[in-house]
């Protein structure tokens, strides 16, 4: 008689080593921003908001790409994007705002402030919380980090490489993300 093997645990293993091996270039990917000026820790989203309905994160090979595609199209796009070292987007919907929502972004935010970033926009509502922040190095923007929660949904935009600000709502439609 021949030894019958688990396919379960077969299959399931394989699965571990693909997704494994799959995941490991966006965490080399993430590792690399985090050296950068503009890179914003966002801390364990997961554990207040959890799974995201939309992650984003997208490095400078794939942006370049991205640029060197939408050249022809639109030229000051693909310059832009050809500026750009990442972008991670994080989009939460839930139908209560979650518990802890509103002290993540106070904490984040007097880390950036301790970091030198400048306060560009805040909101302070009681259903509403909103705080924009640039990472300025001399003459440019190393850095754009938007975070806002409400009721129903919280989003967390880190933008980073050299940006035109003036800029930023042409790079977010191209992703579409909504930043009004």
């Amino acid at each position: 008689m021949k030894p019958r093997v688990n396919t379960n645990w077969f299959r399931r293993g394989l699965a571990l080593c693909l997704g494994a091996v799959l995941a490991l270039p966006a965490i080399a990917q993430e590792d690399a921003l985090k050296d950068l000026p503009g890179y914003v820790d966002f801390g364990e989203l997961s554990s207040i908001f959890g799974e995201p309905t939309v992650q984003i994160s997208i490095g400078e090979s794939l942006l370049n790409l991205v640029g060197a595609l939408s050249a022809e199209e639109d030229p000051e796009a693909a310059e832009l994007f050809r500026k750009l070292k990442g972008v991670r987007v994080n989009v939460f919907e839930s139908e209560t705002m979650a518990e802890g929502a509103v002290d993540l972004v106070k904490d984040i935010s007097a880390k950036l402030n301790d970091q030198g970033w400048e306060s560009v926009v805040t909101v302070n509502s009681a259903d509403e919380q909103v705080r924009i922040f640039m990472k300025i190095s001399e003459d440019r923007v190393d850095g754009i980090t938007v975070m806002a929660v409400e009721e129903t949904e919280a989003v967390f935009v880190n933008v980073i490489g050299d940006i035109n600000p003036a800029e930023l709502e042409r790079v977010m439609d191209n992703f579409d993300v909504d930043m009004d």
